[in-house]
């Protein structure tokens, strides 16, 4: 039995063996197997935009001229009943007249059908064609004025005082009839019926319907071919924002939409688009950036953390090999291997510390005032290498909101830096003070500077400075600076001094309640 078009059915049972899997026909596309939600998806909007315009403009049409039609043939039967009423007087006379009950007191005429008198349709000026009849009270016609054709009227008295319409006794074509009692005093009795074929009527209608019809359809065919234009020109930038979304999903993020109007809807849907792009490629460029600093620190780490490793197995190796032997001295052997498993220790915290600082919790804070920090540090400098002139400028309290401890260590790597990358005796200058109603710490130092290489990288994790600044750390000091900056809302920064030495500063929003910050040194 052949599948009906459209209609996919499962095959047979019988003609696969057990155990077989059993697949479903395929259809032929010509067979129709698509539903009727895949051809809607597969209709563009284009299309249904201007099908569902088509479709009200259709409708409108239609019921604008169902009114007017309806409207007009009311108006025209309502003329053709006035005129048949106009007439009836005058019919009335003629047919009264012709059969003696006028009003000069005729007794009236009973005859036969056959033998009544016809009234010359000339006689009526009122209507082009009429028809009329003179009826007696039993509904037998006395009298009638005839013309081309013949209405098919009802037998038999009929209901005075109105207007109907009724077919032709030749079967084509119908009359309007209009019905009253005669004028005449002595017929009282009597019933006039005047008719008048409906022809100029029902032409006036076709004509009308036909120019509705034509007019609507040229109507419909520039209205749906004036949208298909609009709607295909409105929608060219959804279009294009098509063509940009494959090509990001090809890989190029750099694609963005061109905006012909940016105060259209479209256009606002392109600048939300664009911006969203742009969002997108930062987050990746982020991503990247991310897994390769990433990739580096795992790098750099692993590395710092092989040395110390190496040296510490090196020591015990040669430790195991000192007890068989007077020439090796354990003491130094012990000594370098706790000096190594410090290093390493020291190296795991600042990690410990470095990871803490990147994770998005909030530590516990208080008021600090940076001018304590300061003094504090050079109180620490001036025991660590009591050679050097530390100073310190903090005339007044500083105050921000923040944790104690990471700010201390903050300053405390940065006094450290100083120390460990300048010579013997050179001097340090910290201070603390506001800028711009920012809170600024700053240790200053008067060796080398720094190359402009290493002002671009000297907050990078694991990064070294050149070979006149190089020490013996790993290169996190600076980086947990940083990193404690940016957990308080601030930055680290660094510069050259214009009379030599290196400048690094913290800079951090004050406290809401701090004292008025005019006067201040700037």
């Amino acid at each position: 039995m052949r599948t009906p078009p459209g209609e996919c059915r499962e095959p047979p049972p019988d003609r696969y063996s057990p155990g077989e899997p059993v697949l479903r026909e395929s259809c032929p596309v010509r067979a129709g197997c698509r539903s009727e939600k895949d051809k809607e998806r597969a209709m563009t909007l284009r299309a249904r935009l201007v099908m569902a315009l088509g479709a009200f403009v259709t409708l409108g049409l239609a019921a604008f001229g169902f009114a007017t039609y309806v409207r007009y043939s009311n108006v025209e039967y309502q003329r053709l009943d006035d005129q048949l009423r106009s007439a009836l007087p005058s019919v009335s006379r003629q047919l009264t007249n012709a059969v003696g009950l006028d009003d000069r007191g005729g007794t009236g005429r009973r005859d036969d059908d056959d033998d009544r008198p016809a009234v010359s349709i000339d006689n009526v000026s009122v209507l082009r064609v009429v028809y009329a009849e003179l009826r007696n009270p039993t509904g037998q016609v006395v009298a009638r004025i005839t013309s081309e054709g013949t209405p098919d009227l009802p037998a038999g008295p009929v209901a005075a005082n109105r207007a109907f319409s009724v077919g032709s006794s030749e079967g084509s074509g119908n009359w309007r009839v209009a019905v009253a009692t005669a004028s005449s005093p002595n017929a009282r009795d009597y019933q006039v019926l005047i008719a008048t074929p409906t022809a100029p009527v029902t032409d006036s209608l076709r004509e009308l319907l036909l120019t509705e019809t034509i007019g609507g359809a040229l109507v419909l065919l520039v209205l749906v071919g004036g949208s298909w234009f609009i709607v295909r020109r409105g929608l060219r930038p959804l279009e294009a924002m098509g063509d940009t979304a494959r090509s990001i999903n090809a890989g190029d993020l750099s694609q963005r939409v061109t905006l012909a109007d940016a105060k259209g809807e479209v256009g606002q849907l392109g600048l939300a688009l664009n911006s969203m792009l742009d969002e997108i490629e930062d987050a990746f460029a982020a991503r990247a950036e991310t897994e390769r600093r990433l990739r580096q620190f795992l790098s750099d780490a692993s590395h710092e953390l092989r040395t110390p490793l190496t040296s510490i197995q090196g020591f015990a190796e040669l430790f195991r090999l000192g007890q068989q032997s007077e020439h090796v001295d354990q003491a130094v052997i012990m000594r370098r291997i706790e000096e190594e498993s410090a290093r390493m220790k020291n190296l795991v915290e600042d990690l410990l510390l470095l990871a803490r600082l990147d994770e998005t919790r909030t530590p516990e804070r208080s008021s600090v005032d940076l001018a304590v920090l300061a003094a504090d540090a050079c109180s620490d400098a001036v025991a660590i290498d009591p050679s050097r002139s530390v100073t310190l400028d903090a005339p007044e309290p500083v105050l921000v909101q923040g944790n104690s401890d990471h700010l201390r260590q903050a300053v405390s790597n940065l006094v450290a830096n100083a120390i460990k990358h300048t010579a013997a005796g050179t001097s340090i200058n910290l201070g603390a003070h506001l800028r711009d109603g920012m809170a600024v710490l700053t240790v200053r130092d008067h060796g080398t500077g720094l190359s402009p290489n290493a002002l671009s990288h000297v907050f990078e994790r694991f990064w070294q400075a050149d070979e006149a600044r190089a020490g013996t750390g790993v290169g996190l000091g600076l980086s947990i600076v940083d990193s404690i900056a940016r957990e308080h809302g601030g930055a680290a920064r660094a510069a050259n001094a214009d009379d030599g030495g290196a400048v690094f500063s913290i800079e951090l929003p004050l406290t809401p309640d701090h004292p008025d910050t005019e006067g201040f040194p700037k």
